[in-house]
């Protein structure tokens, strides 16, 4: 915390540096999602056409919330089609899979219809919120991190995974479902 500054001349009368504190910093930021934390809800329009919300699966589902960075780029496309080649394993464990990113729904849908997805797509434009409350957005090119949430049927953040930045290797389904298959046993 800053309690005076240095200017020519002198230093700046507290109530100003105050003002100023809060123009420089600006709101505190918020805490990561951890895990075995409640899941920070969503609405969101989806290539299936209507909004989708995370509180449509409480108490009846768990949700795979995939991020990727950008349609029709090969990591997140590869990510999307590992997920689609193992779709009934997730589905043999009550998984509902759920793709966001910041792209719009109009790119999307031709995305997800190019992988025959059997799951739907968010968009998260203009603001980007969603991606911002999981804080899993890239600041320099306003996508999301490559990043993977298993979110159980209360709503809580049970295991989520986050791909290094300027990895390019696709991430498979199977050790992500055998950490899965765990986690839900354990449940």
């Amino acid at each position: 915390m800053v309690s005076f500054v240095r200017r020519t001349g002198g230093v700046m009368p507290l109530a100003v540096t105050l003002g100023l504190a809060l123009v420089v910093i600006g709101p505190a930021p918020a805490r990561a999602v951890g895990v075995n934390q409640p899941a920070p809800d969503f609405r969101l329009p989806s290539t299936t056409g209507g909004e989708i919300s995370l509180g449509d699966f409480r108490g009846k589902k768990w949700v795979f919330l995939e991020f990727y960075g950008a349609d029709f780029a090969p990591t997140g496309a590869g990510d999307l089609s590992a997920r689609m080649a193992d779709y009934k394993c997730f589905e043999a464990l009550s998984i509902q899979i759920l793709g966001a990113s910041s792209s719009l729904t109009f790119s999307q849908q031709p995305f997800a219809q190019s992988l025959k997805l059997p799951f739907p797509l968010l968009s998260d434009f203009p603001d980007r919120k969603v991606i911002r409350s999981y804080e899993v957005l890239n600041e320099r090119s306003m996508t999301a991190h490559r990043s993977f949430f298993l979110i159980d049927r209360p709503g809580i953040v049970r295991k989520k995974w986050i791909v290094p930045d300027g990895a390019t290797t696709i991430v498979p389904s199977d050790p992500l479902l055998r950490e899965i298959e765990e986690i839900v046993a354990k449940r």
